[in-house]
């Protein structure tokens, strides 16, 4: 059930039965020669509407503007400061318990959000804490989608090293299988830019930049030019990247453009 597709009787509905909600976010900015600019919104929607359709929980319109402040050296990319993004949670928060909703969960699909959702929610909890509000405390979850156990276990699986941390295959996947139109980009004139695999992340670097954790954008395009942070986008599939009740209908389809060029070495992907 999606809320922006619904009437206000239908929430007043919905609202008799259960309290809960999800809310998917997601970032606009590069994700590299061969990924749209959009990937983590749609990846977030994506999967929240499928939570939606398979349990009846409310989801509301993706949260699609994050903090990227680091890739602003890339054309299209759209970054909120940190404090301009937890505000907007914060009155997301505000305006739900308003209305009744009592559980809220963030599906994540960006590291840039960890850091400031979390301290939205802090702010937002802050008030029962002190003593300013009374009653019943809305319960907030925030879960980043790459971290449920099977997903992670798929991921490691199919790409391994190959799966890196931005622009990653399983992201690439799942909009391809979402969006078929952007498998343009696997022929287009920044397709060669992918097709070799990118330098592996070095030890620890995870540990250190882990939630987006970067320098200013100078920095991390010097870093790591075409976009993609030790990921091989070109091992994506829309087969991998469907759910499981579209994946026999899917291998039938005829595969992007430029597939044929990938490495042979990395094992062809995606979940959900």
């Amino acid at each position: 059930m999606l809320l922006s597709d619904s009437s206000w009787p239908e929430i007043q509905a919905y609202l008799s039965h259960s309290r809960a909600i999800v809310i998917p976010i997601g970032s606009t900015e590069q994700h590299g020669p061969v990924g749209i600019i959009g990937t983590d919104a749609a990846t977030a929607g994506a999967i929240a509407l499928a939570l939606g359709d398979r349990t009846g929980v409310l989801v509301a319109p993706t949260l699609a503007l994050s903090v990227e402040r680091f890739n602003l050296g890339f054309p299209g990319t759209i970054a909120l400061r940190a404090s301009t993004l937890m505000a907007v949670v914060i009155d997301c928060l505000e305006s739900l318990a308003a209305q009744g909703f009592e559980t809220i969960y963030f599906l994540n699909r960006h590291g840039g959000n960890i850091a400031p959702v979390g301290a939205a929610t802090q702010d937002f909890y802050f008030d029962w804490s002190s003593g300013r509000r009374t009653g019943r405390c809305q319960c907030c979850r925030f879960r980043n989608w790459w971290e449920y156990p099977e997903v992670d276990r798929l991921r490691q699986q199919w790409w391994g090293a190959h799966e890196g941390l931005h622009a990653t295959p399983s992201e690439i996947s799942i909009v391809l299988a979402e969006q078929p139109t952007s498998s343009r980009l696997f022929n287009s004139a920044s397709a060669p830019l992918a097709r070799q695999a990118p330098t592996p992340i070095p030890p620890g670097f995870a540990r250190d930049y882990g939630g987006d954790n970067h320098f200013e954008a100078r920095v991390h395009q010097q870093a790591f030019p075409d976009g993609r942070v030790g990921s091989h986008s070109m091992l994506a599939t829309a087969q991998q990247g469907a759910p499981a009740d579209r994946k026999r209908r899917l291998r039938g389809r005829r595969r992007p453009p430029g597939a044929d060029r990938r490495l042979s070495s990395g094992r062809e992907e995606t979940l959900r």
